[in-house]
């Protein structure tokens, strides 16, 4: 665990904020969100959601959707497979990737576009780092290896390591056996 992380593995802050956004959604203020809460804090933000997405995010919970089963809920799926920075990070640049290239003028715009945008001089400095082809394209293994280069050399360092192996046993011990065994047929 993080320091200033309950069991759960959330900080102090971020049960503050889940509490929060649970009184915002929490329109009718009875202590459990209901379809209605929940159609109701998504149509402030301007989603319309239909009667089965409203019915499948209220069945994630299992049970009332009060807040401390919504913060379980958060911490069974924040603990689940697939949640690790690198496979969130290398799962968000499979989505780019054709054939084990990344289109790099594609990418770029993503970058200028979306999220934390980026300028082009920040992105300039980025695609020095890699072999841009006459496609524009990139090897995916390349830009990967930027952002999750520990994990790679802790594959590779898991590899070299050679497997433990189950020693035989000395070939005195072995002879022994078999004379037992004779012994134990000269006794019938």
């Amino acid at each position: 665990m993080g320091k200033g992380q309950n069991e759960g593995g959330f900080s102090a802050e971020q049960l503050e904020m889940y509490k929060e956004c649970f009184k915002l959604m929490d329109i009718n203020k009875d202590g459990t969100i209901d379809k209605n809460d929940l159609r109701g804090a998504f149509d402030n933000v301007g989603v319309l959601m239909s009667e089965g997405e409203l019915d499948g995010l209220l069945g994630e919970i299992g049970g009332a959707c009060t807040y401390d089963n919504m913060v379980k809920m958060f911490q069974e799926k924040m603990s689940g497979e697939g949640n690790d920075p690198d496979d969130l990070i290398v799962q968000a640049f499979k989505a780019y990737d054709i054939e084990g290239k990344i289109d790099v003028k594609m990418f770029q715009h993503a970058l200028k576009t979306w999220g934390d945008k980026m300028s082009k001089s920040e992105i300039d400095e980025i695609f020095d780092e890699f072999d841009i082809d006459e496609d524009y394209m990139v090897k995916t293994k390349e830009v990967l290896g930027l952002f999750v280069a520990q994990k790679e050399e802790e594959k590779k360092e898991e590899e070299k390591a050679p497997e433990p192996e189950v020693e035989a046993p000395p070939p005195e011990e072995e002879e022994g056996k078999k004379k037992k065994k004779k012994k134990k047929k000269a006794a019938k």
